[in-house]
C-alpha cells in the first residue's frame, strides 16, 4: 500500500453490508475467524475462492532491517480481512491505538473485485468520518500467503502494496498502468516505497476495531 495511505491505514476488520447479491458463507476454522465472519450468509466451507486464505487478523508493518526482516517496532498496524467465497467482502485497517489514526477510528475497504492472474484487489473506501479518503477507489497488490520465512514466529504471512488510491471512479483504477514489484518489497517495489508485511495474528486483540 502506498505509504501515504496504508501507513496511516494499516489494519483491518470486517462487516459486510452488500445489497447486490446473495453471498455464501465461508465456515471459519477458528473461533476468532467466526467472530470476523458473522456478517456472512450461510454457505459452504469447501470454497476455492482466491481470497479466502487471507481471512483473519494480521499485524502489519513496513520497516525492514538489514536482513530484510520486518521489525517488531514496525508492527503498529492491524488488519482484519473477511471475504465471501466469491471474493467480495471487507478489509478494516487502522492503528493499534485510535489516537494514532486520522479522526480516531478505523478505515473500511469494501472489496469490489480481484484479478487472480495479477493478484490485484480493487476496493472502495466506504463513507464515514474515520476514512482517509471517503468513497474513493483504489487497488491493492499482494503476494501469496506463505507459511515459510515469516518473521517473529508468525504461522503465515504475505506482502501487500496499495498501488493505486484516491481515484473518483473504479474505471480510473482499472485503467491504471501502475505496477508493483514484490521482489523489491523492502526497498522501492511499491511505487518508490516498501511493501507492507502482514503477519498472522493468533492472540485476541484489544484494538477497538475488533
Amino acid at each position: 500500500m502506498k505509504r501515504t495511505q496504508l501507513q496511516t491505514t494499516v489494519l483491518i476488520g470486517l462487516l459486510f453490508s452488500f445489497s447486490f447479491c446473495q453471498m455464501e458463507k465461508q465456515v471459519p476454522e477458528s473461533d476468532s475467524q467466526t467472530n470476523l465472519l458473522v456478517g456472512l450468509l450461510a454457505g459452504s466451507a469447501l470454497s476455492t475462492s482466491f481470497l479466502l486464505e487471507y481471512n483473519g487478523q494480521w499485524n502489519a508493518g513496513y520497516t525492514y532491517d538489514a536482513n530484510k526482516q520486518v521489525t517488531q517496532a514496525s508492527l503498529t498496524g492491524r488488519l482484519i480481512i473477511a471475504t465471501n467465497p466469491d471474493g467480495s467482502g471487507s478489509i478494516i485497517s487502522g492503528f493499534e491505538k485510535n489516537s494514532d489514526y486520522f479522526g480516531g477510528g478505523d478505515t473500511t475497504y469494501r472489496i469490489l473485485s480481484f484479478d487472480k492472474s495479477t493478484r490485484r484487489m480493487y476496493y472502495q473506501n466506504t463513507p464515514g468520518g474515520n476514512n482517509f479518503a471517503n468513497s474513493t477507489f483504489g487497488r491493492i497488490d499482494y503476494t501469496p500467503v506463505t507459511t515459510t520465512g515469516c518473521e517473529l514466529g508468525a504461522s503465515k504471512c504475505f506482502y501487500f502494496c496499495e498501488a493505486v488510491s484516491g481515484k473518483t471512479t473504479l474505471a480510473e483504477v482499472q485503467a491504471s498502468t501502475v505496477t508493483s514489484n514484490a521482489t523489491n518489497f523492502a526497498s522501492n517495489g511499491c511505487g518508490g516505497f516498501t511493501f507492507s508485511r502482514s503477519l498472522s495474528r493468533t492472540q485476541n486483540s484489544t484494538w477497538t476495531g475488533l
